[in-house]
């Protein structure tokens, strides 16, 4: 599975993200971002139950977080609720992945069949305490500089921290793949 192929269905669950950041930096109005987000979000989750895919307890909060902080976010229309939310949303997110099996629907059976599933359970729970460290240091930024500074941060910083992760990820579970298969093919060919 290439790189990109094995990201698609993470980048598509950030697409509310996505949209939110996008709009608000094109347009600076937060109402505006807000609407686009959770329009992305109610989208993308109804994309998935319409195609009958299965949805993780993840993507369930998900949809519940975009649509509950999106409607908080345009009643307030407060820049420091904004702020301080992508902290209350990693560590709602974060207790799903320290508490559940969150990674199922995203890993083929190539890889579930592959590598143990001790090495899964971990590996979730590191994404849970990659989401603890972002949520306490968006909190540090939203609380101690300017919204222009926090607004840099959260469109870079966190989705940059995603990325290298998943693709710290990704390489090791390809190795270990491909060497749990050269394993059990050994004997064979012996």
């Amino acid at each position: 599975m290439r790189f990109l192929q094995a990201f698609k269905p993470i980048g598509l669950d950030l697409l509310a993200t996505i949209f939110f950041v996008t709009i608000f930096w094109l347009s600076g109005n937060i109402v505006l971002a807000t609407m686009f987000g959770v329009a992305a979000g109610v989208a993308r989750f109804a994309y998935i139950k319409i195609r009958k895919q299965p949805v993780g307890a993840l993507q369930y909060l998900s949809v519940v977080l975009v649509v509950v902080a999106g409607v908080t976010t345009i009643i307030t229309k407060d820049p420091h609720f904004v702020m301080i939310k992508s902290s209350l949303i990693s560590l709602a997110v974060a207790g799903v992945m320290l508490t559940t099996n969150w990674m199922a629907p995203y890993l083929p059976a190539i890889v579930t069949d592959n590598i143990d599933r001790k090495i899964i359970l971990w590996t979730s729970r590191g994404w849970g305490i990659l989401q603890i460290v972002l949520a306490i240091a968006n909190a540090f930024v939203a609380l101690t500089f300017s919204t222009n500074v926090w607004a840099w941060y959260a469109s870079i910083v966190p989705t940059s921290a995603l990325v290298v992760a998943f693709a710290l990820q990704y390489t090791i579970f390809r190795v270990l793949v491909g060497r749990n298969i050269r394993a059990r093919m050994a004997p064979q060919s012996a």
